[in-house]
């Protein structure tokens, strides 16, 4: 099956891939093209998929040890990268879109996976081009790609807390309440504190339950996010409104330095999450975001 040959190509590229990280002082990637060229060549012997798997393969080993590497110089780095999704990322030289259907070689001039994607109508109807695709054991995640030119008669400010957004839309003060998605954060970290004390008994059952529960939770944050986020683009349609946001990126690394108690609150903010899903739902519409530096945001802006 392809998704453990991918698998196994994915492995045996970040074993060799990481043979070539110097470091010396700071880490750093020494893995020029002809390592790369001789990488792929081994890894095509005996390969009887199509030879891009192979290239998306060793690309996202490079990017995933470059991503390493950058935590490591920070000090952040734990533990060596790890392969653990069984997925495989399909570029697109290796599918074609068609009246409504998507073909995708799996080996060349012999296999091929099609899907009718007319027949979803959730599906939106108005992308430019299709992203690229990762196929999994049990799903084929699509990504669409659309141009756009945001514009906006008016704009609406959104500061994301702990269990709340405060929002300023046309003229008023809109209060949208966390306090739900802040105790489902809360009721798993005790599930966990839980699973914790049994993997001195039982590791592989505390394995297991803890991958169960931290996928459940971020199935949940993800469908309460959803919906907040939806409301809320809904309405700025109407009034075709952008939306300022703070720039939040890497905000948790630099305060997460404080008291256990702060930390433990901090690991429940779900800003970065709300802003990316506002984001991206806002661009789709042709709504504009921009993002402002968060010092001393709430005093320029007391009515946020």
């Amino acid at each position: 099956m392809i998704i453990d040959s991918y698998f196994e190509v994915k492995r045996r590229s970040l074993e060799t891939v990481l043979n070539h990280v110097k470091l010396n002082g700071k880490a750093h990637l020494d893995f020029k093209n002809d390592d790369r060229k001789k990488l792929r060549d081994e890894l095509l012997k005996g390969w009887g998929y199509s030879k891009h798997y192979v290239d998306s393969a060793v690309n996202l080993v490079i990017g995933l040890v470059k991503g390493w590497i950058t935590l490591y110089n920070r000090g952040r780095a734990e533990k060596l990268p790890e392969i653990t999704k069984r997925t495989v990322y399909i570029k697109n030289t290796l599918f074609s879109f068609k009246d409504g259907v998507l073909k995708i070689s799996i080996e060349p001039g012999k296999k091929y996976l099609e899907v009718d994607l007319a027949k979803y109508h959730w599906i939106p109807k108005d992308f430019d081009r299709l992203g690229g695709l990762i196929l999994a054991e049990k799903e084929l995640i699509v990504t669409f790609k659309k141009k756009v030119e945001p514009r906006a008669d008016e704009w609406a400010s959104f500061d994301v807390n702990l269990t709340n957004v405060t929002a300023l839309i046309n003229g008023r003060i809109e209060r949208y309440d966390l306090k739900e998605l802040y105790h489902v954060h809360r009721v798993y970290e005790v599930k966990r504190q839980r699973i914790q004390r049994l993997s001195k008994f039982k590791p592989k059952t505390s394995k297991r339950l803890m991958k169960k529960y931290s996928r459940r939770e971020r199935n949940r944050v993800k469908d309460s996010m959803h919906k907040l986020t939806t409301e809320i683009v809904r309405g700025l349609r109407e009034s075709n409104s952008g939306a300022i946001m703070e720039e939040l990126n890497g905000i948790k690394y630099r305060v997460l330095n404080t008291s256990k108690m702060q930390n433990s609150k901090l690991s429940k903010w779900d800003a970065r999450t709300f802003q990316f899903m506002l984001e991206y739902k806002l661009k789709w519409l042709e709504l504009p975001v921009k993002y402002v530096n968060p010092k001393n945001s709430s005093r320029t802006c007391p009515l946020c």
